[in-house]
Parts: structure tokens; sequence; C-alpha cells
């Protein structure tokens, strides 16, 4: 990919997204938020991505994958008014309806438009298919490492009260003092808990938590640690030793990944 075609497709994604700051009252704040989490999600890929050492066409590749990875987020909020897709439909597909039917990456080579669209199929599945080839593998996995490493700044900003649209996110959740001693299990266990267990906000920290296995790059795993996203997130979880336990075996994991040398 050439910085022109980043440079029109960021021009693009810009115009498109206006159409949508027309909505009434507050629904054009969460508009705004997805806006600002792509473009932030563009920095975050690029952070991540020079570590292994993309080649500068991968890097504004990458970060075209970024761009548009959540185009379906807005026709999703402006349809259906939610942004959970169990309760109205996976914005990945929509992104794919999106892309397909403006033919925005028209003007790239074929192998390249099939990266763009395989990462945002992929992006927001528990897990990557091991059918992927090894490039979509990279450009997979470089976006959903810099989709959580925002996402984890936004939800952290939000409770530590700089913000107030978690619900937005994820729907109403109850605020409880009890968590789910099955997601605890499977966090002692290196799993990625899954959303069906989630009951209360402590679950949803929990799950959110448990991201960090499902991380792809060492530089990620940096970030997280330089960041503090763990110990900030644990933060508004009850004090309790099973906690205390989870919270040093997440940063335990995290520092050997980031150190590996293999």
């Amino acid at each position: 990919m050439k910085q022109a075609d980043l440079d029109h497709f960021k021009r693009w994604f810009n115009r498109y997204v206006a159409q949508y700051h027309d909505l009434s009252g507050d629904g054009v704040k969460p508009i705004l938020l997805k806006e600002q989490h792509t473009k932030r999600t563009c920095t975050e890929i690029v952070l991540v991505g020079r570590k292994p050492g993309l080649s500068g066409e991968d890097l504004l590749l990458a970060e075209a994958v970024a761009l548009f990875h959540d185009i379906g987020r807005f026709p999703q909020w402006k349809r259906y008014g939610t942004f959970i897709d169990s309760g109205s439909a996976d914005h990945a597909l929509l992104g794919l309806d999106v892309v397909s039917r403006y033919k925005i990456l028209a003007r790239i080579p074929p192998e390249e438009q099939e990266l763009i669209c395989e990462a945002i199929r992929h992006h927001n599945l528990r897990e990557l298919p091991t059918s992927l080839s090894q490039r979509q593998y990279l450009f997979s996995g470089l976006l959903r490492d810099a989709d959580k490493l925002d996402i984890w700044g936004l939800v952290i900003s939000e409770l530590e009260g700089r913000g107030n649209l978690i619900e937005t996110l994820a729907g109403y959740i109850p605020i409880s003092d009890s968590f789910s001693r099955h997601i605890v299990a499977e966090l002692k266990e290196g799993k990625v808990p899954d959303f069906s267990s989630v009951r209360n906000r402590n679950d949803m920290i929990l799950l959110r938590l448990g991201w960090v296995f499902d991380l792809n790059f060492k530089e990620s795993c940096r970030l997280v640690l330089e960041r503090n996203y763990v110990d900030r997130l644990c933060d508004h979880l009850p004090v309790r030793s099973e906690l205390q336990e989870v919270k040093e075996y997440l940063i335990s994991y995290l520092k050997n990944c980031a150190n590996d040398t293999s």
C-alpha cells in the first residue's frame, strides 16, 4: 500500500462518518466515541507493528486495517441504537457490507483488499481461526491487539471517572460485590473467559483482564505493563485474596511474554 492510498482512505472515512454527526440529542456521542476509538486504534496498530519489523508499506496497510475495522459500528448505532452485537447485528459483517457497497478498497491490489476484509471479519471473534494464512494471521493479530489496547484505556478512563459511556459499550451491567468464581478459575488456567459467564461489573472487568491471554505480540504485552492496565483495572475489584492472586498471575504472564526471546 502507498501513502496516497491511506490518505485517500482517511479522507473517505471522515466523509463517511460525518453523515452520522447529525443524529439528534445524545445519539451522536456514541458515534464520536467510535470515531475517536478508530483513530486511536490506528495509532496503536502502528506502535505494535513497528516492533516485528514490518515494512513501511505493511505499516500503512496495518493502519488501513485499523481504520476500517469498526466501520460497521456507525450504521449499527443508527439502525439499532446499540453496540451490542447479540442485540442487533454482527458489526464486523456490517463493516464488510459497507466496504463492499462503497467499493472503497478498489484502488489497492486484490491481496491487500483480502487482508483488510479478513482482519475486519475476524477482529471480534473469541479467537482467530486456524485456517488463516500467515499474512492474514499477522494483520488480524495486529488489529486484535491494537483494538484491545485502546478499549482497555477507554474502559479504565470510564472506571476512573473520566467518562460515562460504559453502558453504551456493553449495555447495563449490575454493580455488585460478588464475582464469578468460574471466571477466576479460567483466568488462573490462562484462559480467555466467555461473555456468557458475566453477571455484573466485576465479572466484566475480569473478562477484560482475560484478554491478555489473547495478545499476539510482545510489544502489546509490554505496553499493557507500561500503562499499568492490569493494576488499574484491578483497583476497581473487591479486595479478595483470590483476586490478588489473579492480578499477580496476569502480571507475571505479561512479563514472561514481553521478555520472551524465542
